[in-house]
């Protein structure tokens, strides 16, 4: 019997942002002392390191998004661009490790509010700029808007990890990062040899509610 094929609903995550900041600041205002400074998997940096690079991205997002506050860099490459990232990140973290815990919490609910507000007043299905590891060309909004929820999902999930807390693994906050992520793999496999009409499954396993 022949199949048609259908083309993957797009992966709207826009409501999702208020959930899990709301889930990061109830998280973070149960640490202990200890527990902000417990090493995660990210090499180097500690649990406040990992809250301090999540408060660098809502404050990055807002001046360069909303704001059209944009910083030039002369980038050749993709491995000039990782140490770009790299190097601005560090320098950021270390700069900001004098703020208080509580500081820091007040922070990311302001700027994490804004930046939710900021989010649900796009239009999704508009076109924006390229999602990289979905290629170069440009890409709807809602791709990039799943690029930064996965961003944020990835990193509460390190500070969850390193304090052993339950991880935001229910289907409604980790289906759209596999999902997000899926929208990848016609670029990642875009310079691979296969026989006409090959097809690739992804299988997921686990959980389903």
């Amino acid at each position: 019997m022949e199949r048609s094929l259908h083309p993957p609903e797009p992966t709207l995550v826009a409501d999702l942002f208020p959930e899990i900041l709301a889930e990061l600041v109830r998280l973070l205002s149960s640490l202990s002392a200890e527990e902000w400074q417990a090493p995660t998997v990210c090499a180097g940096w500690s649990v406040k390191d990992v809250a301090l690079h999540l408060l660098g991205g809502e404050i990055g997002n807002l001046s360069r998004r909303r704001d059209g506050h944009a910083q030039s860099a002369s980038i050749n490459n993709w491995e000039e661009l990782v140490t770009f990232i790299n190097d601005w990140n560090q320098s950021w973290v270390g700069a900001t490790r004098r703020f208080s815990p509580r500081l820091l919490i007040d922070l990311l609910e302001l700027t994490g509010v804004q930046l939710c507000d900021y989010f649900r007043s796009l239009d999704p299905y508009a076109l924006g700029g390229s999602v990289s590891w979905a290629g170069p060309q440009r890409a709807p909004v809602w791709l990039d808007l799943a690029r930064e929820y996965t961003e944020r999902w990835h990193h509460q999930q390190h500070i969850r990890d390193a304090v052993r807390k339950p991880g935001l693994k229910e289907p409604r906050y980790m289906a759209p990062v596999l999902s997000a992520f899926a929208w990848a793999l016609p670029h990642t496999f875009r310079s691979t040899r296969a026989a006409e009409n090959t097809a690739v499954t992804l299988t997921i396993t686990g959980e389903s509610g």
